[in-house]
C-alpha cells in the first residue's frame, strides 16, 4: 500500500467531518464506531502503533510528536520513517467519548 492509497482508503470510511484531505496531509473527524475499520487501515499502512492508547509514551513517542504538540496517555500514534519521508497517524480522542480526531501527515 502506498500513502496515496492510505489516504484513499481512509477516505472510504465514514466521517462526521473531513477536515483537510490534502496529498501529504488529512484530517477528519471519526465517531467511535469507525474505530475498528480506521484501526485496520491504519495498522495495514503503519503496523502496530508507536504508542497505544493506553499507554505512557515512550522518549520515542514523545521525540516523533513534539512537533504537532505531543501525545497523551489517551492518545494514539502510528509512524513510519523513510529515507524521503517521516510519517505519522494521530488519533485524538474527544472529551464527549464519542468523537475521535484522526491526522495524517507526511513530511
Amino acid at each position: 500500500m502506498t500513502f496515496e492509497e492510505l489516504l484513499a482508503a481512509m477516505k472510504k470510511i465514514k466521517c462526521d467531518e473531513m477536515r483537510k484531505g490534502e496529498a501529504g496531509y488529512l484530517e477528519m473527524v471519526i465517531t467511535k464506531s469507525e474505530m475498528a475499520p480506521m484501526t485496520s487501515v491504519l495498522q495495514s499502512y503503519f503496523g502496530e502503533p508507536l504508542k497505544p492508547e493506553g499507554q505512557a509514551p515512550s522518549g520515542d513517542a514523545n521525540q516523533v510528536s513534539k512537533p504537532y504538540g505531543g501525545i497523551r496517555r489517551d492518545q494514539t500514534m502510528y509512524h513510519h520513517k523513510s529515507e524521503a519521508n517521516t510519517e505519522v497517524a494521530l488519533l485524538w480522542p474527544w472529551g464527549n467519548g464519542t468523537s475521535i480526531t484522526v491526522k495524517v501527515i507526511r513530511e
